[in-house]
């Protein structure tokens, strides 16, 4: 690639929303080039590998995979000659301080494994509102996270008027804990749907109750596992873009210039289109691709959404009350968030996240051992030092040894950790943030930044940090949102 090179679309990072929407364009006949920062595809998705054991660093709750199918299907191609998962019955282990509770997607294992710990109506408040989300999510959630935001011209469109009814219920004007404190009588089962909030990195004591549908896909539709790790997802997305013609560009610092029929790219060779696509952080990209001060200041003063600190441990041993997927509560989940939101600090008190792969994927770690994910959700732009992080450990530490009421200390190996700071400079994540704005106010939904510019043309946006949201299936569906904009 030598001298000036026209393109169709040059997009501006390759992590899944990158890399989805280059296979989207290029379906459409596009000449199209990824331009990456870094000597690999994936984003957060990467991993690493210690003497034997495999950690993804990244996401690990893969959810909806037959959209990661589409992209291959697109290309007249058979997924599984590409990656192959499974599908994990058990969607979630939640350790409190006397009590285990697991939830199943089966609902005749979900009652059975919830008999004896929650009374009879209880659990059939719980599978009353696993209809009602599934419900709100075909009805109301898969139409809102399928399309572009809607526009003041938009309102009187059918498909929306025939939705408007749904706005008058009760979630839609309360915060989701409030929401869910009407229909739980279970502090339990509150906690449990609360902690969903934090899936697109807010405080569910004030994002609205219009989030409750993000538990459906995990619990009604169930969780999912590759069975060479999550890193895969985006490795076998890459190969396929690869065949498919997308080009790409790694190790490369650009900047973006405006210019009379597109984009211009300041790179070792002199690149510009017709539409660009940004696929990092919005905000990272106004302030250091695009350099336009006034859309920086403008996005800057949203809220940002949680970040977080994950240690790696290569554990000498395997645990057989862990799952594949775990959440040990703190004692006030509400003054946690008080503390990441508020107080802009680590909690005294976290809850702690474990993940272990080797449960589902033996492989991923020597027989008889097994590779700990271990997350705590902390404030973004404020980036833990040392001291923090040994802090931050030993209360870890001790939180997971009292609910297990086993040693764990003595059977880590080997400790890798990623901080806010990591993820900002490895992904570009402004702040840290893992999911762009936070959204802690009950109309967050329609506050988040569009797919499109409305003061450039030709400028596309799909990632976490856009409309409609963080998470593998939310990245995915930008994309097609962007391909809609350009194409439909």
């Amino acid at each position: 690639m030598k001298g000036d090179t026209h393109y169709d679309t040059i997009i501006i990072g390759a992590g899944l929303a990158g890399l989805a929407i280059a296979l989207r364009l290029r379906q459409r006949g596009e000449k199209v080039i990824v331009i990456e920062k870094n000597s690999m595809v994936g984003g957060k998705m990467d991993a690493f590998e210690w003497k034997g054991f495999r950690f993804d660093k990244g996401p690990s709750l893969f959810t909806q995979p037959e959209l990661i199918d589409e992209l291959f299907e697109l290309c007249g191609k058979n997924p599984r000659e590409y990656i192959n998962y499974n599908k994990v019955d058990e969607s979630c282990r939640y350790f409190f301080k006397n009590e285990r509770l697991d939830l199943h997607s089966n609902k005749e294992l979900r009652k059975k494994s919830l008999s004896g710990k929650l009374s009879a109506s209880e659990i059939n408040a719980l599978e009353d509102y696993l209809q009602d989300v599934s419900a709100s999510n075909e009805f109301i959630g898969d139409f809102f996270l399928s399309n572009p935001k809607p526009r003041l011209k938009d309102i009187f469109k059918r498909d929306l008027i025939i939705r408007y009814p749904e706005f008058l219920k009760l979630k839609f004007r309360t915060t989701l804990d409030k929401y869910n404190k009407r229909r739980f009588v279970s502090e339990k089962l509150v906690n449990i749907f609360n902690r969903f909030g934090t899936y697109n990195g807010s405080n569910p004591f004030k994002m609205s109750g219009l989030y409750s549908m993000i538990s459906h896909l995990e619990i009604n539709d169930g969780t999912f596992f590759p069975t060479e790790g999550m890193r895969s997802i985006p490795e076998s997305l890459y190969n396929l873009a690869v065949e498919q013609g997308v080009e790409f560009l790694f190790d490369a610092s650009v900047k973006v210039n405006k210019s009379v029929n597109g984009f211009e790219l300041n790179t070792s060779d002199k690149l510009n289109s017709n539409k660009l696509v940004c696929a990092i952080d919005h905000l990272t990209f106004y302030r250091d691709v695009l350099r336009d001060d006034s859309l920086f200041q403008k996005y800057i003063k949203q809220e940002r959404s949680s970040s977080g600190v994950v240690f790696y441990w290569a554990m000498n041993e395997k645990f057989e009350e862990l799952g594949l997927h775990n959440i040990f509560f703190s004692e006030n989940y509400e003054k946690e968030f008080v503390e990441i939101f508020g107080n802009k600090k680590i909690p005294n008190d976290p809850t702690v996240y474990v993940h272990v792969s080797s449960i589902t994927n033996a492989k991923d770690a020597p027989v008889g051992k097994s590779n700990w994910f271990v997350m705590v959700n902390t404030p973004a732009n404020e980036h833990p030092s040392k001291e923090n992080i040994d802090a931050l450990r030993h209360k870890v530490i001790s939180i997971i040894e009292t609910r297990l009421k086993t040693e764990v200390f003595s059977k880590i190996l080997n400790e890798e950790y990623w901080t806010s700071k990591d993820l900002e400079e490895l992904t570009g994540s402004f702040g840290g943030a893992l999911y762009g704005a936070a959204s802690n106010r009950l109309n967050s939904a329609l506050k988040r930044h569009d797919n499109y510019s409305k003061k450039i043309n030709n400028l596309y946006f799909v990632g976490g940090s856009v409309h409609p949201g963080g998470g593998i299936p939310l990245v995915l569906r930008s994309a097609k949102i962007v391909e809609q904009l350009i194409y439909e």
